[in-house]
């Protein structure tokens, strides 16, 4: 009787354990489902803050969960945070698809200075792969549209409608674009397509949209209100919109705005995101104070809830008030974006003249940021837009390091060093990626043109030069790299037989020209160096190549 109970009892505790084990992924997997059931349910009512939560939720019992992110990606968009890039990335590391990638390509549009370097790496990186898709195209399009560069916006617009003909918002792009034409035919047919998809189910709010943009900048100010009214009655009209029909009546009927504008106000005071909005737009319109007043008199709950922070802030920029714009942050906490908050403590004592207070915020601004590559390229911004150059650099080799995927800031760190004639700079970058890359050519061949000016470690440069020129004799900067290395061991003659062997045009270039020049000027042959110096001058020099330079006889 004993060895059955004993029996039962073992049978009874492994059927738990086995209902355990197996049942325990099933409940994950049922909260998992739960809290993703509710977050959607929370977006669609507009409650952003309980989606967030319980996205979250989804995300503790599963970080892989690709719907979550993506919902949180949505949701950083809403809020203009740029941990909406992180977002985005985590998807497209889950799913690593090309139209994931190309949605972190458009969030680094929207969150990166020009020259929009990860944006630009991405688009680089699918050249090969992608251009059979529309999204490619569209996102190659805004990026070449914020560099003003009209003519490849165009070609990519095209390229787009070509693949999805159907897709009505290609035509609208083309057209857009179009309007900017100088043709007068070009641009009347941008307005007659325009025209056209007023009538479209999905674009029409778009349409018109543009149409009394067009019209305000003509100056037509009864077309673009004509227009403006039938937008405000399509149910997509926007907050954008509403404060696009502020400006119109700004200019063109200026007894209205008053009235209007105290209705926006009453509209907007308790939608987080409307008050920003209309903030933002009264101070583009020169109306700080007014903007000051409003942010001041919407309720104290809604003041608490992000983006209003972001406007009082920067209602205080516009200002130039720095002392009220430091007491209003001293009292706020951000959460999650609290490294913006102290970034712009560290602004605030830097224009008082408080530098050990504003470095001191500043480096608290890079812990809290952390290793999240939102809120570090968020800081990077900062720092461009505030021109704190070494702030910037420390940034950059942050990010390298943190995330050595990002070749973008390899690309800048190689930007700001050659803007700033910086060679140790450059030295340290070309010595970081010859590093981890032995195979990059270019790298390695820097490294030892920088070592040379430097005179660092000599007898690796000496190496690295030889070996390149041994298996590149054709390459013309390769050679006269080696050719200056040469030089410096004392055989300036076996330096310009290497030279003398490359084809007279790449000679010409203006950093082979520097070497042969000076190489020329060392052996005494000035007459003929003199033509080569002239045409290294109008080359971009690093100090040490224009000391050089001068040495050589040529001007500096």
């Amino acid at each position: 009787m004993r060895k059955l109970v004993l029996v039962g009892g073992v049978a009874v505790v492994l059927a738990g354990l086995g209902l355990w084990f197996l049942g325990r992924p099933a409940y994950r997997h049922f909260k998992e489902r739960r809290a993703m059931t509710q977050a959607r349910e929370f977006a669609g009512k507009g409650d952003f803050r309980n989606a967030s939560l319980s996205a979250r939720q989804a995300l503790l019992v599963n970080p892989r969960n690709a719907d979550a992110c993506r919902l949180m990606a949505e949701l950083s968009e809403l809020a203009r945070s740029t941990n909406a890039l992180d977002w985005h990335r985590r998807v497209a590391e889950i799913e690593p698809t090309a139209e994931n990638r190309l949605r972190v390509a458009a969030a680094a549009l929207r969150f990166q200075p020009p020259p929009f370097p990860l944006a630009t790496e991405i688009l680089e990186e699918l050249a090969g792969s992608a251009t059979n898709l529309a999204a490619f195209h569209v996102v190659a399009a805004e990026r070449a549209l914020k560099l003003k560069r009209i003519p490849e916006a165009a070609a990519h617009f095209e390229a787009a409608g070509r693949l999805e003909p159907a897709n009505e918002q290609h035509q609208l792009n083309l057209a857009v674009l179009n309007l900017q034409s100088t043709h007068a035919a070009t641009a009347a047919a941008a307005r007659a397509t325009l025209d056209r998809l007023r009538a479209s189910t999905n674009l029409a709010a778009v349409a018109l949209r543009w149409l009394v943009g067009e019209s305000l900048k003509n100056r037509d100010y009864a077309a673009a209100e004509r227009y403006s009214n039938q937008l405000l009655e399509d149910r997509q009209c926007s907050l954008e919109d509403r404060l696009q029909h502020l400006g119109l009546l700004r200019e063109g009927n200026p007894a209205a705005f008053p009235d209007a504008l105290e209705a926006a106000k009453r509209h907007a005071s308790t939608n987080a995101a409307e008050i920003y909005g209309l903030s933002a737009w009264m101070l583009s319109h020169q109306l700080a104070d007014q903007a000051l007043e409003f942010l001041e008199s919407c309720p104290e709950a809604v003041r608490k809830r992000q983006p209003v922070p972001m406007a009082f802030v920067d209602v205080y920029l516009a200002k130039k008030d720095w002392e009220a714009l430091e007491t209003f942050l001293l009292a706020e906490k951000w959460g999650e974006l609290d490294f913006i908050r102290l970034a712009f403590l560290s602004r605030a004592a830097a224009e008082q003249g408080q530098t050990q207070a504003a470095d001191v915020r500043w480096r608290s601004a890079i812990r809290e940021a952390a290793d999240r590559l939102g809120p570090l390229t968020s800081l990077l911004s900062m720092a461009t837009q505030w021109k704190r150059q070494k702030a910037r650099e420390e940034l950059l080799w942050q990010i390298t390091q943190r995330f050595p995927r990002e070749k973008w800031t390899l690309r800048e760190l190689d930007r700001l060093y050659g803007e700033t004639g910086n060679t140790r700079g450059l030295h340290k970058l070309y010595s970081h990626i010859a590093g981890y890359d032995t195979s990059n050519v270019v790298a390695q061949n820097n490294l030892a043109a920088t070592s040379l000016l430097l005179r660092l470690n000599l007898p690796r440069a000496h190496e690295i030069a030889r070996d390149l020129y041994q298996r590149h004799p054709e390459d013309a900067v390769i050679t006269s790299t080696y050719a200056y290395s040469l030089h410096l061991q004392g055989r300036t003659p076996d330096a310009l037989a290497a030279l003398d062997k490359l084809p007279p045009q790449a000679l010409e270039q203006p950093s082979v020209a520097l070497s042969y020049g000076c190489l020329l000027s060392a052996a005494g042959r000035t007459n003929q160096a003199a033509r080569y110096l002239e045409l290294a001058r109008h080359g971009t020099l690093l100090p040490e190549e224009k000391q050089l330079l001068a040495a050589a006889g040529g001007a500096s």
